[in-house]
């Protein structure tokens, strides 16, 4: 069951990862004057693996005498992948009120690009947080070893005397807090 879920969350990402060069795909054959359905049919010979595959079963379905409009509802309905669905209304919505898809698709290529761009920067600002956390919380362990080995006199009261139990006690429980406090402030919503 979870080896299920953990594929389709791949295939789903790696779907998701394809769809701005598809867009780009299908913004440039339709620049070269090709129509929308040659134009999904450049991008499902050109674009990567899991997307590519999905745009196959859309062309299958409409060549086979389903619309293309109820196509591509029907492989959103199936994938409920956001970005998809974004690209299946889209299709849906220009093909019924008019628009231009090249203009269209361009824009959806570049915000896609441009979200993943801060999507990857929030990520690598996030586990620099995370790394930090980490590190002071250990810190003042270290350095305590690193006296203990250096001065052992100075530190054996610590192991050795209630105050130095509670002492022990109270920096555990702070340094706790402070590290679930650091790795909460680091937690950013995407």
């Amino acid at each position: 069951m979870k080896m299920e879920l953990l594929k389709k969350k791949r295939y789903n990402i790696a779907i998701e990862e394809a769809l701005p060069h598809c867009f780009t795909i299908i913004a440039n054959a339709m620049k070269a004057g090709l129509p929308l359905i040659q134009s999904l049919q450049i991008a499902s010979r050109e674009a990567h693996p899991p997307l590519a595959k999905e745009l196959q079963e859309i062309l299958e379905k409409v060549s086979l005498g389903r619309s293309l409009d109820e196509a591509l509802l029907l492989s959103e309905g199936r994938l409920k992948i956001p970005d998809f669905s974004l690209m299946v209304h889209s299709i849906v919505t220009l093909r019924q009120i008019g628009g231009n898809f090249v203009v269209h698709f361009e824009n959806l290529a570049r915000i896609l690009r441009e979200r993943e761009r801060v999507s990857a920067k929030i990520r690598l600002l996030t586990t620099q947080g995370t790394t930090q956390a980490t590190i002071l919380g250990l810190m003042p362990f270290g350095l305590s070893l690193i006296l203990y080995f250096l001065s052992p006199e100075f530190v054996s009261p610590l192991f050795e005397t209630p105050l130095g139990w509670l002492t022990i006690f109270l920096v555990l429980i702070l340094d706790g807090i402070g590290f679930l406090w650091i790795n909460q402030l680091s937690k950013i919503e995407i």
